[in-house]
């Protein structure tokens, strides 16, 4: 036992363990689990929409490493103001708390990436929660503000 896991109990880190606590949280958010999971290489997803976002949960393994991964596209990039618009995405990821805004191709998303060690059932909770609200906001929010297009409205 380390020095920075003394007084804890060890808590599971497996996959299964927080593909569990995924699956919990989404029934309590009336989201079928088996119906939203989708096929991904190494590990394990689920996407289901709410509000007018969509949202995607992985559990997957980088470095050897596990790890939580929940992304929304939001929407797609504007074809004028780009670089007002980095900006603002920038400004966001100062103030808007354990979210990230990235782009990945023509396509904004808003991001969260964890460990899985350690990771507890009101962790999981708050980390989908916080970006489904964050991403059902910003993407109108952003689209209002600088033109674009919703992801789900294409």
């Amino acid at each position: 036992m380390s020095i920075f896991n003394r007084g804890r109990q060890p808590q599971s880190s497996g996959r299964e363990h927080a593909a569990q606590l995924v699956e919990q949280v989404l029934r309590a958010a009336s989201v079928d689990p088996a119906a939203s999971r989708i096929p991904v290489a190494d590990g394990m997803g689920w996407k289901f929409v709410y509000g007018s976002a969509q949202v995607e949960v992985y559990i997957t393994s980088k470095q050897e490493t596990d790890y939580l991964q929940v992304l929304c596209p939001i929407m797609y990039l504007p074809h004028h103001g780009l670089l007002a618009f980095y900006r603002r995405l920038l400004e966001l990821n100062m103030i808007v708390p354990n979210i990230r805004f990235g782009v990945y191709g023509d396509l904004v998303y808003l991001y969260s990436e964890r460990t899985l060690a350690g990771l507890d059932l009101q962790e999981t909770y708050e980390i989908i929660s916080t970006l489904t609200r964050n991403a059902d906001e910003y993407d109108n929010r952003l689209v209002d503000e600088f033109g674009g297009r919703l992801f789900l409205h294409v």
